[in-house]
Order: C-alpha cells, then sequence, then structure tokens
C-alpha cells in the first residue's frame, strides 16, 4: 500500500498519503513494542487491515498493507496536536496513466478528521508545484469530513476524510486523476464503517 505520514502514491498529496502510511518498510520495523522507526508491511495490523474495504468497483485492491508512524518528520502536523503514534492500514487500486485511488484507516488517540485534513492541507501546501484548488467541509455516511483537491503538474489529485464510526479513527480516500463519479464510488466503499 502506499501511504509514510510525511514523506511524499503518484503526486504531492498522494505521495503524502501514500506517505501517511509509511514510505517503506524499515529494516527494524516492529509491529509490537515502543515505536521507534516507522514501517509498514501487510499483515502488520490484522484488525486495522480487516476495516479496509476489501472491493472498489466489484474488484479486490492489488495491495493492502498496515503499518505505523511516530517519528515527528512523519507525524507531521500531528505532532504539534500531541499525536505521538499513528497506525494505519490501506489497500490501492491503480488503473495506469497514474489513476489510481487509496482507501485508508488511520488510528490513534486523540485522532480526528479534522487533524487528518490538516495533515493533508499542510502536506500539499508544502509541496512543490502544488496548488490547493479546493478546500471543502464534506458529508460522507452522515459524518462531517474535509474534502482537499489539488493540482500538481497537471495531475488532479483529491483526499477526503471524515470519521469513522470508531472512536479516534479516521477514514480517508485519496485519488488521483478520478472523476467525481468514481470519487464517490471509492467513499461508497467503507459503508457504515
Amino acid at each position: 500500500m502506499p501511504l509514510s505520514i510525511r514523506d511524499g502514491l503518484l503526486a504531492a498529496v498522494i505521495a503524502a498519503t501514500l506517505a501517511a502510511c509509511g514510505g517503506g518498510t524499515a529494516a527494524s520495523f516492529a509491529p509490537t513494542g515502543p515505536c521507534t522507526t516507522d514501517g509498514r508491511v501487510a499483515g502488520a495490523y490484522p484488525e486495522l487491515e480487516a476495516l479496509v474495504p476489501t472491493a472498489y468497483r466489484g474488484d479486490p485492491p492489488q495491495t493492502l498493507d498496515s503499518g505505523r508512524n511516530c517519528t515527528e518528520t512523519n507525524l507531521g502536523s500531528l505532532a504539534s496536536r500531541g499525536i505521538k503514534e499513528v497506525r494505519f492500514a490501506g489497500a490501492t487500486w491503480s488503473f495506469g496513466a497514474e489513476r489510481a485511488v487509496v482507501l485508508a484507516i488511520f488510528r490513534a488517540t486523540g485522532l480526528d478528521a479534522a487533524s487528518m485534513a490538516e495533515f493533508y492541507r499542510q502536506s500539499a501546501s508544502g509541496a512543490a508545484r502544488t496548488e490547493i484548488t479546493a478546500d471543502a467541509p464534506v458529508e460522507v455516511a452522515g459524518r462531517m469530513g474535509r474534502r482537499l483537491d489539488t493540482s500538481t503538474s497537471g495531475r488532479t489529485q483529491t483526499v477526503i476524510v471524515w470519521p469513522a464510526v470508531a472512536a479516534d479513527t479516521v477514514n480517508v480516500v485519496i485519488s488521483n486523476d478520478l472523476p467525481d463519479a468514481r470519487i464517490q464510488d471509492a467513499t461508497d466503499a467503507f459503508g457504515g464503517r
């Protein structure tokens, strides 16, 4: 799965999510015990992976994994809110020509949709050649969240974050060059989660 909270899927915002889930698995990454390094691997947190939708438009994901971030670099603006560790799981569907969608779950004590949206907003603001084209409230499954649209080198990225049913958990959809109907399919894939 894509997703190291600060590293930069495809362009700035997707890169940020792909970043949000760890830029890769560090040699010393272990999903149990104290968090001393960021990382991700399939099966790290099966309980979070089980919350990720298993299909998008009838197809299973190409990748599914989970991990955690605890370094200030990858926590970005979340660290300034007192969040010391974020666990995540996500699945990726790629459609060629850099078109893709990521469906992800983030969990941390004190995490809310506003904090996650601010993380993506700051990541996009700091990315080279990226312009924020829209930033607005959005309702998903009867819960208020946030939608961020950006443009990077002619590519359109959309990030939608909203609270999950479980406490301290946020649902996230990240898309690259997908129309609104396909983005809606992605949020719908979460059902009532």
